[in-house]
């Protein structure tokens, strides 16, 4: 599978992952369901680095933290 071009723009990015949540059948809501958290918190990662929730968001877009958000995971 080709590697998608994550949008920079910060608002397009958060609707880019929404987007690629819902059309890998997931969710904000799924994620916290299955780990007992808000979705709220699982939201937090929009826009702040949350290492957990990074990975969660990733894994089910079938990226990597650092191809979605390299700015906060420059070596």
């Amino acid at each position: 599978m080709a590697r998608q071009k994550v949008p920079t723009d910060p608002a397009e990015r958060k609707a880019w992952i929404k987007y690629q949540l819902e059309i890998n059948g997931s969710s904000f809501a799924d994620l916290a369901r299955a780990t007992g958290n808000s979705r709220q918190t699982v939201r937090k990662a929009l826009d702040i680095k949350y290492p957990k929730w990074d990975r969660a968001i990733a894994a089910k877009i079938g990226m990597t933290p650092s191809e979605i958000w390299p700015e906060r995971y420059a070596a």
